[in-house]
């Protein structure tokens, strides 16, 4: 038995040309949940291979997300699933979102998990990013561009990344306003 890899794209597809050792075409064994959630959707089933016709030893996931991106600009399309698995074993599905232009976020897939790669305004990116520097940088001084081109400089001393609500010395702000966090030097 060989790992194997499905992808599901909502249009036409070709198959992929070879990123690292990885290739995704037509053809091949599907993993049965994963072709149930997707068969009445209009579209392509392709089955990923590397160098050994299967992925068995295969780990360069980037590859992957590589493959992914060209195939969603070749298609034009805004989104596709992938799924890991092994054949014959199945899978209580779970889906996972993920901005495929946010390389910490294209982590390895695990098994019988389905990684749909949406991808996300520019605006919603930058957000994000925000929103992550300033719950890592707490406690520590930081400049914040904030739109309309003000800067706040100062000691980061809290920030709620639920409330998206935080404090840089006496200065209360929304990470809404925020365009970029960088380190006081």
């Amino acid at each position: 038995m060989c790992e194997m890899l499905n992808m599901f794209v909502p249009a036409r597809a070709q198959a992929s040309s070879a990123v690292r050792g990885l290739t995704v075409s037509e053809g091949g064994e599907l993993q049965e949940e994963f072709a149930l959630r997707y068969e009445k959707s209009k579209g392509t089933f392709l089955v990923g291979s590397g160098p050994n016709s299967c992925l068995c030893g295969f780990r360069d996931w980037d590859a992957l997300y590589e493959v992914a991106r060209s195939i969603m600009e070749q298609a034009s399309v805004d989104w596709l699933a992938i799924i890991r698995f092994w054949p014959g074993d199945r899978y209580e599905l779970v889906e996972r979102e993920v901005d495929p232009d946010e390389p910490e976020l294209c982590t390895p897939p695990e098994l019988g998990e389905i990684v749909v790669l949406r991808a996300q305004p520019a605006e919603q990116r930058r957000h994000r990013r925000v929103v992550h520097q300033l719950h890592d940088r707490v406690g520590s001084q930081v400049t914040l561009l904030l739109k309309g081109g003000r800067k706040l400089i100062g000691y980061l001393r809290e920030f709620d990344a639920q409330s998206e609500v935080g404090r840089v010395d006496e200065v209360i702000f929304v990470a809404g306003q925020v365009m970029s966090v960088s380190p006081l030097e």
